[in-house]
């Protein structure tokens, strides 16, 4: 793999070439646990959360870091009914790493099952509304007892990516920061952006200010959230010597690290994108994903140690 790398001012600029809810839980989420995480004052959810747990095997008397995963505009599941294959994935490769995981679902207690196919004006749940799920989902995951409460991250893709830019560049809110001594560790200590929405984001560079370490993953070709306002955002960002990483991947659309996905697509049901009304593309790429794969583990291992 050919890998061509810029820094920026302690940023990793990189750009990698060829490299319903919780009673339906299938076979192959067997290492999944189903539970419900508590709104506990900080989530809008009208009900508790469903969320899915994968643990390390192993002592049970170990405390391991952890990840929480936010899922994108799709929902968490697939058209089965359960997560999606992209979601065990990644929660079952974490848990292989020594992490334990925890997948969200922030549309079911709130009626959504997707919101892909409604304009961006018209959605009456929006990115920074799963902001307090994020942090629920932490809350939840400190106080497991084989947890390790001062070092948790987070995940997210696509709407779920720009839920993880909003929750990492906003203080975490006051039920979690009483006895803190700074915003990482009241919050997360990490966090992960697969292909998020970066555009406005970048129109208002000076109001974003991640308070811990953040990696972006994005496809150069992607359509439906474009990685050139990433790249921007994150050279502004590292110029102020702020902790962000962007890695690109040439050729390369939106959910390229999904697993279900066969062959290249153009989602004419998606009114959003670069082109609103002529659809949107998304293509598997299983280089880029094994890519990311390492990515992310080297990441989160240089970030929660």
């Amino acid at each position: 793999m050919k890998c061509q790398t810029l820094a920026l001012m302690g940023c990793l600029l990189l750009s990698v070439g060829c490299a319903s809810a919780q009673n339906q839980v299938a076979d192959k989420e067997a290492s999944a646990q189903a539970v419900l995480v508590p709104p506990a004052g900080i989530s809008s959810s009208p009900e508790p959360l469903h969320a899915f747990v994968f643990s390390p095997t192993g002592a049970t008397s170990t405390k391991y870091p952890a990840v929480v995963m936010v899922h994108g505009c799709g929902g968490a599941y697939g058209r089965d009914g359960q997560l999606n294959a992209r979601h065990v994935m990644w929660g079952e490769y974490l848990a292989t790493q020594g992490y334990v995981a925890l997948m969200l679902d922030s549309f079911s207690s709130r009626g959504f099952k997707q919101i892909c196919t409604i304009k961006f004006n018209e959605r009456t749940l929006k990115e920074a509304d799963r902001v307090g799920d994020a942090y629920a989902a932490l809350a939840y995951l400190r106080q497991l007892p084989n947890v390790d409460a001062s070092r948790v991250a987070l995940l997210g893709w696509s709407h779920g990516g720009g839920v993880t830019l909003d929750t990492i560049g906003h203080r975490p809110p006051k039920a979690l920061t009483l006895g803190a001594t700074s915003a990482m560790a009241a919050g997360f200590n990490a966090a992960i952006a697969f292909y998020p929405g970066c555009t406005w984001r970048n129109k208002n560079p000076d109001r974003f200010h991640p308070y811990a370490p953040l990696l972006l993953l994005i496809g150069e070709a992607d359509d439906w959230t474009p990685a050139a306002p990433c790249k921007e955002l994150a050279a502004t960002v590292a110029a102020r010597g702020e902790p962000m990483q962007i890695v690109t991947y040439p050729d390369t659309y939106h959910d390229f690290d999904s697993p279900a996905l066969t062959a290249k697509r153009v989602r004419k049901d998606v009114p959003n994108g670069v082109n609103p009304g002529m659809g949107v593309t998304t293509a598997p790429n299983p280089e880029a994903r094994e890519d990311a794969k390492l990515r992310v583990r080297a990441f989160l291992a240089e970030n929660l140690k």
